[in-house]
This record gives structure tokens, C-alpha cells and sequence, in this order.
């Protein structure tokens, strides 16, 4: 008990001022009162804890206050309130702002309009979706300072993949629903989102038209390193940044979950732009922690002579810094060799594995048995593997389709449960491409405007 009113008192000094953005589920464990019993002595009532931990002190407890001494003082008709901009907690005419209180064993701050605060630190210390104290770091400023504002909690469609399967979550070796069901996500990646091929794609139409064919995932590919790619000066960043924007959207007012992929490929190193990709995550994970649907795909492809030690130097700094702002995101690591070896991860995992993925990608006409042998090492040693990218043509994009190697590729999917993702939604003159070069509708997609292989996965994905 000491401890806590040492805590309480520190944190109390903290009382700055912030703006709610989230409209936050307020848990069912903070609305009961914790087990306990009410007990009498000569100075008053107090109340202790079943659980043998001590008694209640500074704290609303049961429709009382129970003061600094532990003691009965007053009864209280506080309760949790809520409109569309938040929670907020009220007694009489009483609420808290700019304050911590203690409500059932458990800390909530409040900020300068009154409102929960959620998913944020303050100073210090780390409070949950719920609003929860529950976590404290060493330095009051975080490890990379975002330069965004969060956005509150969306809502999604009755029936959607997310409304049914809420924040995901890794158990094993198996990807799950909030309540720990195993689940497959079906996906499809954008072109580059600043390319012609890329961004005209990138439209509620477009997205509906994924989702009735039975896709419920978009990837959006943010290059780097390329013409326009987010580390260059080619194009205004905030235009990237509005398309990544309007992507995310399109696809939560759907219930479809979104992978923001940091698409490295000429860089090689996923080091070669840590820098940036610091700022990036720490930014987006900020900004949509609030959101169930939100993966982040921390580097696409690591090729040429990058080692897994270099990816992994590169996991270990940039998880830190989406754990900050989101606590259980799903993040996937790419692997060597362009995500073709998930079992080096495996071998020697990153620090933080709570909810990490590792990439593995393919494309039929190249790879077959020698990278499925890769990923069943990877799943036997208990790394969870995501395939973020693949088609059934050669790995250059280009080739003929190869229909058997495809379907050994499908089976396999299917038999472990995999999530994948195909590459990719654009009419660019290859055959990864889903759509005909010729065609320029950029939503209503029919067999007649897609290649062999948006014919192969739209089947695929319809369960076919």
C-alpha cells in the first residue's frame, strides 16, 4: 500500500494537459469493484482485499472514497460516462482533469477537457487502450518523439473480418482472432502507392471490389528507396502520406485489416534508411494505435549480401519503437534473400517476440519445394511465418504462369493455414500483375479484364 501512495503522489505531479482523439472501451474489469469486505475498528470502516494484498487507501471503491488514512469518508455516485468524444468518469458534479485517480486497484489519467486518455504515455508512464496504467519506462520522453496526432478508435462493419476477428494476435506459430481462433488472411499489395500503376488502384471501389471476391487484407507498398519513394525528394512526403492515409481508410470502412509495408528493395539494408524508417514507425504507429486492423511490415525484402544479423539489428531497434505507441500491433520482419529464409530468423530471433511475424515470400515458377522446406523449419522451430507476397509466375514478374507449382504452393497454404498476400493489384506489363495491361478500370474488375493470374487468385481467394 505505501508503494502505491509513493507512486500516486509522484505521478500526480505530472498533470499536464492533453487532447483525447480515441473514443476508448472502458474494460468490464474497471467498471466492478474488486473482491473484498468492509471491516470496522475504532477509528472507522476500511476495506480489504480478499486476495490478502492489503486494504483500500486514496481510492473509489464500492460507491465510497476511501481516504489518504484508509478510512471511510464519504459516499460517492460516481460512475463511467461516455459520449461520442470519449470517457470520462463523474461524481455529482465532480470529474477529474489533469489528474491520475484510482478507481478498483487501478490507475486512470484524465486530461484537460476531462476525457480518458488511452493508448499513450504520460510522462513515465503507459496507459492501455482501456486507459490502464501498465507499464513505465526510464526517461519521460519516448525513444523517437511522433509528429502526429492519434486518431480515435474506428468502427466496422457488422459482418467484416476485423468487426469478427477484432486485434489480432500470434500464438505459436499460428496467426488468431482476439479470442485466440486461429485465422488466414487473404490479401492483396498494392503497386508502388506514388506510381501511376499504384495509387490509381488505391479507392473505395477498388477495395469493395477485393473484398466481394474475398480478399480481407490490402497491403500498401511504401517504397523507399525508388523514384519517389519515401526516403527521396522526388515527391512532397505529405503526398505519400495522404494516399497512405486515404488507403487505411478506405480499407477500415470496410473491416478490412491493412499491412503498411516499408518496401526496401533497391536499398538492399534495411539500415541503409534506419533513420527514416525511426521516424516513420514511430509515427504511424502512433497515429493509428487505436486501430485493430493496422499491421506494420517493418522491411520487405533484405537481399544481396544482408545477413539476418543485420535484419535483426534492424527488428530489435525499430520494434521498441512501434511497441511505445502500439503494444500489440502485429509486426512482420522480413528475412533474407528477398523473405526466401525464414528459418535464419528462426535460429536467432528477434528480442521482442510478442506478436512478430516473419516474411517469407514466393513466386511459383522459381520457387517450390527447397522454400516451402524453409518456412516448415522456420514454423518447427516455433517462428510464425507470413507470406506478404507472392504470384505464381517467375520471380522477376515476368514468365509464364506455372499452374502445378501453384497449386503445390496453394495446398500448402491451406494445409498450415498460412496468411498470404498477392502481388499485385495493378495492369503493369508483367505477369504479376492481377489486371490486363489494356484495361483501365481501376475498380468492377471481371474475368475479362484480369491476367491468368487474377483469374488464379480471385478463385483462390473466393475458396476455389
Amino acid at each position: 500500500m505505501k508503494q502505491k501512495k509513493r507512486i500516486m503522489a509522484w505521478v500526480l505531479v505530472l498533470m499536464i494537459a492533453f487532447t483525447v482523439y480515441q473514443v476508448p472501451d472502458v474494460s468490464e474489469a474497471a467498471t466492478k469493484s474488486v473482491a473484498g469486505t468492509w471491516k470496522q475498528d475504532s477509528k472507522g470502516w476500511y476495506y480489504t482485499f480478499k486476495d490478502g494484498s492489503g486494504y483500500a487507501k486514496d481510492e473509489w471503491i464500492r460507491g465510497s472514497y476511501v481516504n489518504k488514512k484508509g478510512y471511510w469518508e464519504k459516499k460517492w455516485d460516481g460512475e463511467w460516462k461516455s459520449n461520442k468524444t470519449g470517457w470520462w468518469f463523474q461524481a455529482g458534479s465532480w470529474y477529474p482533469k489533469n489528474e491520475w485517480i484510482q478507481y478498483n486497484r487501478k490507475y486512470y489519467y484524465f486530461g484537460s477537457d476531462g476525457y480518458l486518455v488511452t493508448n499513450r504515455w504520460i510522462g513515465k508512464y503507459y496507459v492501455d487502450k482501456d486507459g490502464v496504467w501498465t507499464k513505465t519506462r526510464s526517461s519521460e520522453k519516448p525513444i523517437v518523439t511522433p509528429t502526429t496526432k492519434q486518431l480515435r478508435t474506428p468502427t466496422y462493419p457488422a459482418g467484416s473480418a476485423v468487426k469478427t476477428w477484432g486485434a489480432l494476435q500470434v500464438k505459436g506459430v499460428d496467426l488468431c482472432s482476439a479470442t485466440g481462433t486461429k485465422v488466414q488472411l487473404k490479401g492483396v499489395s498494392t503497386f508502388g502507392i506514388i506510381w501511376d500503376e499504384g495509387k490509381n488502384n488505391i479507392n473505395p471501389d477498388a477495395f469493395k471490389t477485393l473484398k466481394s471476391w474475398g480478399v480481407n487484407t490490402i497491403r500498401l507498398a511504401v517504397y523507399t528507396e525508388e523514384w519517389g519513394g519515401y526516403c527521396k525528394n522526388d515527391v512532397e512526403r505529405s503526398v505519400l502520406d495522404q494516399t497512405i492515409a486515404n488507403g487505411i481508410s478506405y480499407a477500415t470502412k470496410l473491416g478490412m485489416y491493412v499491412i503498411l509495408d516499408w518496401h526496401i528493395l533497391n536499398d538492399n539494408n534495411p539500415n541503409t534508411h534506419i533513420v527514416e524508417a525511426k521516424q516513420f514507425f514511430a509515427d504511424y504507429s502512433y497515429k493509428y494505435s487505436n486501430y485493430d486492423n493496422v499491421l506494420y511490415e517493418i522491411c520487405n525484402e533484405p537481399n544481396r549480401g544482408t545477413t539476418w544479423a543485420d535484419v535483426k539489428s534492424y527488428a530489435d531497434t525499430i520494434i521498441p519503437i512501434i511497441r511505445e505507441n502500439d503494444d500489440d500491433a502485429v509486426i512482420l520482419v522480413g528475412t533474407p534473400q528477398w523473405s526466401q529464409r525464414p528459418d535464419e530468423a528462426a535460429k536467432n530471433p528477434v528480442k521482442q517476440k510478442k506478436n512478430v511475424m516473419y516474411v517469407a515470400h514466393f513466386y511459383a515458377a522459381t520457387h517450390g519445394s527447397d522454400q516451402r522446406g524453409y518456412i516448415t523449419t522456420a514454423r518447427n522451430l516455433g517462428a510464425p511465418v507470413f507470406i506478404t507476397e507472392c504470384s505464381i509466375c517467375s520471380a522477376d514478374g515476368g514468365g509464364s504462369v506455372n499452374y502445378t507449382s501453384a497449386n503445390e504452393w496453394k495446398k500448402f497454404i491451406n494445409d498450415n493455414n498460412l496468411s498470404f498476400v498477392e502481388w499485385s493489384l495493378s495492369n503493369k506489363s508483367e505477369s504479376s500483375a492481377m489486371i490486363k495491361s489494356d484495361c483501365s478500370k481501376h475498380s468492377g474488375w471481371t474475368d475479362s479484364d484480369l491476367k491468368e493470374t487474377g483469374i488464379y487468385f480471385k478463385n483462390w481467394f473466393g475458396g476455389n
